[in-house]
Parts: structure tokens; sequence; C-alpha cells
């Protein structure tokens, strides 16, 4: 199903492109399209699996189409942005309202082509003194001044040829930013002839924007970095899988991290690496949480969708929940201290 859609006001004034403002007064989101009524999933449970929040969770903010890509900024007194991805806007959550940060956040133009599956920006990370996306509808790699809210392009292609529709990023402490390009964003996916890869990669880019392949042998989604930048996770088909480094960011060997099987045949979405280095993942029925290790040592149930998550102050864990966003607070003591720190 095409989830594509542009909402028609925002409370404030919004940031639309470059040099271009539109004020509104009462929001008004639009729908995703009708359709066949979906079975409910049946829950998802682990017993003798702890569950690394102290709770439930709270739905925070709700109306969208499909919620991704959450990164908190600032400290305590910061704020939220996530994406709704075909919404093809981003949005702040101070923790009392949601505004409109940026919109549209990929695709300039309307209507979006019917080409373009999801038009918006997908993940969101904090670099390079600004809002790093990946930026779906573009097919890019975009920078978002935080306070003038320009959009910059950074990297759009790999020897010559458009990226597939970048999904999820994070950034290394050297700079440099690390990727997935999945076609999901595509009309077709795989079979879209706008693609000009031939394969689904995981690259990196420079920061000088030089990109580089980091492995094509993956159908990958979400992406994180080990605290010591010396391993990259990214998701698959089979599972989850690591990616070695060497002291330069360059692969050295790659493999299996957790299998589909071992958790009943989940696969991962969007992850964030704790400062312990364990692994906070979406999946099938909630978040699982692996040890450095691969060990399953947490699971939080959470009803719907799940696509990513995001830490912030107070010891909250964000998470991007299919039309919503919802936080719970992580346990003290879980997995045995206090692992997260800001």
């Amino acid at each position: 199903m095409h989830r594509r859609s542009f909402f028609r006001a925002a409370g404030s004034s919004l940031v639309l492109g470059a040099g271009s403002v539109w004020s509104a007064s009462a929001p008004t989101f639009a729908k995703a399209p009708a359709g066949k009524a979906q079975t409910p999933a049946p829950p998802v449970s682990f017993p003798g699996i702890a569950n690394p929040l102290e709770g439930g969770v709270d739905v925070i903010a709700s109306g969208y189409i499909w919620t991704e890509g959450p990164v908190w900024v600032g400290g305590e007194d910061g704020y939220l942005l996530f994406s709704d991805v075909p919404g093809n806007a981003i949005y702040s959550w101070d923790g009392k309202r949601t505004t409109v940060f940026l919109a549209p956040s990929g695709y300039q133009a309307f209507p979006i082509p019917a080409s373009i599956r999801e038009g918006g920006s997908n993940g969101l990370a904090l670099g390079r003194g600004g809002l790093l996306i990946a930026d779906s509808g573009t097919r890019a790699l975009a920078r978002v001044d935080l306070a003038t809210r320009q959009k910059v392009v950074f990297a759009e292609s790999y020897q010559g040829k458009r990226f597939n529709s970048p999904n999820d990023l994070v950034v290394a402490r050297s700079g440099a930013v690390y990727f997935t390009d999945p076609p999901y964003g595509l009309a077709g996916v795989q079979k879209s002839p706008l693609r000009e890869l031939t394969y689904t990669g995981v690259f990196r880019v420079t920061p000088d924007n030089q990109v580089q392949l980091i492995a094509d042998t993956l159908f990958p989604n979400g992406i994180a970095l080990s605290p010591d930048n010396r391993i990259l996770y990214a998701t698959d088909n089979s599972g989850w899988v690591a990616i070695d480094l060497d002291a330069s960011g360059m692969p050295t060997g790659q493999r299996p991290f957790v299998a589909s099987e071992k958790v009943g045949g989940a696969r991962g979405d969007g992850m964030k690496a704790d400062s312990a280095g364990n692994i906070w993942t979406s999946g099938r029925g909630g978040i699982y949480v692996f040890s450095p290790k691969g060990e399953h040592i947490g699971f939080a149930p959470i009803a719907g969708r799940v696509s990513n998550c995001a830490f912030g102050p107070g010891r909250y864990l964000y998470v991007s929940n299919d039309t919503q966003m919802v936080r719970g607070r992580i346990r003290a003591d879980f997995p045995g201290g206090s692992p997260i720190k800001y």
C-alpha cells in the first residue's frame, strides 16, 4: 500500500523549504488510505526474559501515518524529533505539545510521484553540528540546520549511481556517517525501475563526503555502532549482523549477531546502542535488547508495529510505534546497573 500524504496545517509557522514559510492555525492531519482491516498479531512473549521498562508505555503523540527515526536533541530541557515518513514531515515534541519541525522533510515537490512509495525523511541522527537525515523521498543524505531548518544534501550516489532510498543512519566519533540503503521508499520496492544500484548496501560517508561501500550482501534496514566504534550492527532478513571495523572505520569481517529464529522469527527495524554496548532494537511485538555477546537480555512488549527507538533524559526510551510515538522509563536496575548515560 502506498502510504503517502501531506498535512494541511500545524499550529505555528511551518518550514516548507529553503526560504519558504507557511503559517497556519488549526492542525488537521491527513489520514492513511482506507483498506481492509488487519487481524491483530498475537502478543509476543519471552518467558524468563526481563522487561527493561518500569511499566508500560505512554502515548505522547498520535495521528500520523508511519512514525520513524526518533532522536533526542539537547539535555533535560531538550526536545524529541521524529519522522512521519509517508507524511513527508519531521515533528518536534517538547514534553507538552507536538509541532511541525520541517515539512516537506524529503521530496520537495507536490504531488509526490507515484514512483515514490515513501516521500519523507526516515532515520534521524545528530551530527556535523546539526540534524542528519536519511532522506527516503529524495534518495539522499542531508543535513538540516537546527536553528534555520535549512536542508542541504551531502550524499546521493555511489560511483555515479543513485542510492535506492536511504533508510537509517548512525554517526561515528570521527564524523563519518554509516547508513542503510534498502529500496523501501520506492514503489515496487526491489522491482522499482528507478533503481540504479543492483544491491541494497550499507555505506559510509567520510567527513569530506566521500562515499564508501561497507556491505553489499545484506537487505539492511536499521543500523547502530558499538560505543568503541569498532562494531557496526545492521539488520538483515536473516536477523541482525555485526560488521567488525578497523581503526579507520572500514570493515574487516561480517558475522551473524542474532539469528531471527533465536527470537521467534522476529526481524529488526531501527536500533540504538547504549553506553554499555547493548543493542535496543525494534522487532515483532516490541523492543528487544541484546547484550554485546548477542544474548537476548530484555524484551519490552508494545502493541502494534514498532519501527525504531531513542534514548532521552530521565532514563526514557522513546519508541516510534506505527501511527504514534510512545515512551517508557528504563528500569534503573536493568541490566544490572544503569548503562544508559547522556
